[in-house]
């Protein structure tokens, strides 16, 4: 079989799998394109532009690429150190007098900002304007020492893209068309989204319901349209225009003979920076990740021996992803209109990547993951089949069974029997009527869901505070990033859990109080995100405030 032929088994296989993944997921379609450095390898688009009116996806749709503009953001950046309007490694303080971030004798450079190594929050989004994000956040919390942690930071990006503006009199949107888009011949790409760019793309959607984990079945609407030019997340493209940037990445900065990039800055960009990097998704049997570490706006990753480069993209109703294989040659990209937190992006990317390079390399082809989301009791431990029981802190209190039926894992509560759910985390999630506010987790050797430690035996009850009983509840914001949350007390602790969101944690995550209404979000000692305590009227906090988005309490538990 010649490589064409080769490549359209490959690609037949995918757009099937790809359509099969959207019947179990909150994902109505998309595109898929394969390259190498030469052009086009394959493409097919696959769903509906728009579930809701049953429009056909199309190849010259355009989707938000969300996190991947960070890419975009990086080759700017050298292309203005080329200028030498930027050096990497002064303080930022000298492009931004305004900000404050690292010690003297340790300022924080561009460099670390590249590599989510600045130890600033992930961001909260509450505001448009990235100017007025970076300044507002410019004295929160920074955790450890510069270098020493991966920590992904949009807020790092914005501060990147204010110092664009900074030193070049110019927007972010102008530059990079300017520098980047037009040498790489993709100037009709839109940068700084807006109204106007709004008929050309697939709509974006997410789960009608955002307060409960999404699963198999349930209503996607609409997802909130807005405008976007922050340099963290601000372009949209079709699927030739984001595989150009794979191209480049197997080009060494080279585009069909066009310089676009030295060779030293590419070196650089596609180099381990960070000490770890991006995570990877875990479905049934997916394939796997040697190592992974942040490089310069992209994640560096090692594939079966092979140096690839990464990046996912996450927006509201959008989700994409880009693997350039520097070893194989081969690139692939993949949009997506579904919400930004879900994983198909990247499960598409990754398969199609390991079934390309299997296929041409005469390797035997290893078998496609399951497409559906229901768990398969083979995925998880033995001991944790069986009967759990649980006990709130306010005494109410759950049993349920764990069990397989047919190699799918179930779990029956209250005489009903219902499947259980893969997600983007090790976080499942179940259509059980009783059990649709939280995710079920695996912890050790016992699950949770919401306040409920589920054991193989009850706990005793833990009193919580004052503030701690003041704490728990159900808060709401309308950034449309991470619209809600809520803090439950599980045996004695307090949790910030979310069900879904572009934004949100994507794992039950302890509060810890560092002083009189601070809480850290996580058990790590690192993490630099913050909760704040707002006023506490009749026993009940009425509002929080997030690493500086204002949340009040839900009328909804």
């Amino acid at each position: 079989m010649d490589r064409s032929a080769q490549a359209e088994a490959v690609l037949e296989r995918i757009a099937n799998f790809a359509i099969e993944l959207t019947q179990g997921t909150p994902v109505p379609g998309g595109s898929v394109r394969v390259v190498d450095r030469n052009g086009l390898v394959g493409e097919f688009a696959f769903g509906y532009a728009d579930v809701i009116a049953q429009t056909p996806a199309r190849l010259d749709h355009r989707y938000e690429i969300g996190s991947i503009s960070k890419t975009f953001t990086s080759l700017l950046i050298y292309a203005l150190v080329d200028d030498k309007l930027i050096d990497l490694d002064e303080p930022v303080t000298t492009y931004l007098p305004w900000f404050v971030g690292g010690e003297p004798d340790a300022p924080m450079t561009a460099r670390h900002l590249l590599s989510h190594t600045a130890g600033l929050i992930l961001g909260s989004d509450h505001i448009p304007d990235e100017l007025a994000q970076v300044w507002g956040m410019r004295n929160l919390a920074r955790s450890g020492a510069l270098g020493e942690r991966f920590h992904y930071s949009n807020l790092g990006f914005m501060t990147l893209g204010a110092i664009v503006e900074a030193v070049t009199g110019d927007t972010v949107a102008s530059q990079l068309r300017r520098r980047v888009f037009e040498p790489m011949g993709i100037s009709d790409a839109r940068v700084g989204v807006t109204h106007v760019d709004h008929a050309t793309m697939a709509t974006g959607h997410w789960p009608l319901h955002d307060d409960r984990p999404w699963t198999e079945n349930d209503p996607l609407a609409h997802a909130t349209w807005f405008e976007v030019a922050c340099a963290d997340g601000n372009v949209a493209a079709n699927i030739h225009e984001l595989s150009e940037l794979a191209r480049l990445m197997l080009g060494d900065g080279t585009l069909d003979s066009r310089r676009i990039v030295t060779q030293s800055a590419m070196n650089e960009i596609v180099a381990p920076n960070a000490p770890t990097g991006e995570g990877t998704v875990e479905w049934g049997n997916s394939p796997k990740v040697d190592s992974s570490r942040y490089g310069l706006g992209v994640n560096v990753e090692f594939i079966d021996g092979n140096h690839c480069v990464t990046h996912g993209g996450g927006m509201v109703g959008y989700a994409t992803f880009m693997l350039a294989d520097r070893t194989s040659g081969i690139g692939v990209a993949v949009l997506t209109n579904g919400n930004g937190d879900y994983p198909a992006a990247q499960l598409v990317a990754r398969v199609t990547h390991q079934q390309f390079v299997a296929e041409l390399s005469g390797r035997s082809v290893p078998a496609l993951p399951p497409t559906s989301a229901r768990l398969l009791v083979s995925e998880i431990s033995e001991q944790h089949l069986g009967d759990f029981h649980g006990v709130a802190h306010d005494g109410t209190r759950l049993s349920l069974t764990i069990s397989s039926l047919d190699g799918i894992v179930h779990v029956e509560c209250k005489g009903q029997r219902a499947p259980v759910y893969r997600t983007w985390t090790a976080r499942f999630a179940t259509s059980h009527p009783d059990l649709r506010r939280f995710h079920l987790q695996i912890v050790d050797d016992y699950w949770t869901f919401g306040p409920y430690a589920l054991r193989r035996s009850e706990r005793p009850v833990v009193e919580l505070t004052s503030v701690q009983q003041a704490l728990v509840g159900h808060y709401r914001c309308y950034s449309p990033w991470y619209t809600n949350f809520r803090i439950i007390a599980r045996e004695g602790q307090l949790y910030l859990v979310a069900p879904g969101g572009v934004e949100s944690q994507t794992e039950d995550c302890l509060l810890i109080e560092l002083n009189d209404g601070e809480f850290r979000i996580g058990q790590d000692p690192w993490m630099p995100e913050r909760l704040l305590v707002g006023p506490i009227v009749g026993g009940r906090a009425i509002s929080v405030i997030r690493d500086g988005c204002l949340y009040s309490r839900s009328f909804t538990q």
